[in-house]
């Protein structure tokens, strides 16, 4: 083939040929998708907001309603990315198919692999950018519309908690009989600071007290209570201090938090109290604020990576499980972003089984066929993950490796 020796900044003309036709085709698919995306959530919602109408809310306006769908459209654009890119593929090769044009090709030396390299490493590009852009930007923009969504639907995500018991920075442990998410306030707590050189004492497992009965006891019983996690492997008393109180809230103008109606006991390593302060009204330095305390239904694709990593390790120090937030972080922050380069792959594999006839109509069933299936097996790796079968970055990428291993597999199988 003639053109295969010219080279322009470094792809050949053939090269060029394929990719500029291929981009053409995806920048219209994607931006036809994410119209019917964008009308059909909009079309599915709008009824729920008109009842909220009637009963009077506020917040319903027109700017808002228009404001929660443009923070929407990084969240539509995810989504339809991978599908856009699959139906491109699948239709550039399968109109190249309908027009001899890919017979041409391999006839002039061209293998299927070869003939698809531009496209599939471009997928490839576009799955890093998918992931960069999952890390932060994705996240904030899913964060902010599900903050307006509270607003529209007057239903909020943050949950008040009961007999709280975790672990903070510094040594603090958390003791409350309840917080309060919307006032940011605990009622009823216990602060223990652990002491630094307690070297032989275990923090596998939190004391598991009623609060309704350590109310009841005095302080010197509540010091021995709070004080009985492995007490016959301690080489000194565990505490440095504890503070009693009635209220710990949070304080947005200074933002820190204040102790109401509180005493402090300080201790030596033999348990003695050495020092006893009434906290009637005082302010604490504390690195944990309202936002770690809050249970909200918020999920791993409205945070940032660094947000994810914060919230399992803060779920690592409430020994709590933190397996499906591994594997969701894994899959969302990672695994997911790769679609884009496996439908690729997938599409230029099965590119001669593509329809010549009703080739747009047989592209999209096909498209859709081959999406479905794709997501059906990366969600199987996710549950075993979740199942605890699978390790968490294992099961994130156990649905692209398995794709990868078909297309080897079909590959293989094609004489081309």
């Amino acid at each position: 083939m003639a053109t295969r020796n010219i080279r322009v900044l470094g792809f050949y003309t053939f090269d060029r040929y394929i990719l500029f036709a291929f981009v053409k085709n995806f920048i219209l698919s994607l931006f036809v998708f994410l119209a019917m995306y964008f009308f059909a959530n909009m079309l599915t919602e709008l009824p729920t907001l008109l009842k909220k109408v009637d009963s009077n809310n506020p917040n319903i306006t027109v700017a808002n309603v228009f404001t929660n769908y443009f923070l929407k459209i990084p969240s539509f654009f995810s989504t339809v990315f991978p599908f856009a890119y699959l139906f491109s593929t699948s239709y550039i090769l399968g109109n190249y198919y309908k027009n001899n044009e890919i017979v041409s090709m391999i006839t002039a030396g061209w293998s299927m692999r070869r003939i698809t390299f531009m496209v599939v490493s471009f997928g490839f590009v576009c799955s890093l950018m998918m992931m960069v852009l999952n890390f932060s930007i994705i996240p904030n923009f899913n964060h902010k519309s599900s903050k307006m969504e509270e607003l529209l639907y007057r239903e909020t995500k943050g949950e008040d908690q009961s007999n709280i018991q975790t672990y903070g920075e510094g040594g603090i442990q958390y003791y409350a009989r309840y917080y309060n998410n919307r006032n940011m306030l605990f009622a009823s707590i216990m602060l223990v600071k652990s002491r630094t050189n307690a070297k032989s004492v275990s923090f596998s497992k939190m004391p598991d007290f009623n609060f309704e009965n350590i109310d009841k006891m005095d302080v010197q019983a509540q010091i021995n209570k709070i004080s009985e996690i492995n007490a016959e492997d301690k080489l000194v008393f565990p505490y440095e201090w504890i503070i009693r109180a009635e209220q710990l809230s949070w304080d947005k103008g200074l933002k820190n938090w204040k102790i109401k109606d509180g005493f402090k006991w300080i201790f030596d390593e033999n348990g003695n109290v050495t020092k006893h302060e009434v906290l009637a009204d005082t302010a604490i330095v504390l690195k944990e604020t309202p936002d770690y305390f809050s249970k909200e239904t918020r999920e791993i694709k409205e945070m940032s990576r660094e947000e994810t990593l914060e919230y399992i390790e803060k779920l690592r120090k409430e020994r709590k499980s933190f397996q499906g937030e591994l594997v969701d972080f894994y899959s969302e922050k990672y695994g997911k972003p790769f679609s884009v380069f496996i439908l690729a792959i997938l599409a230029s594999a099965l590119g001669r089984f593509f329809s010549r006839k009703h080739l747009l109509v047989m592209t999209i069933v096909s498209s859709f066929v081959i999406a479905a299936v794709y997501f059906i097996i990366l969600e199987i790796g996710v549950s075993l993950g979740k199942s605890g079968t699978l390790p968490p970055l294992v099961a994130a990428y156990a649905g692209n490796i398995v794709c990868i291993g078909i297309y080897f597999y079909i590959k293989r199988k094609q004489l081309t």
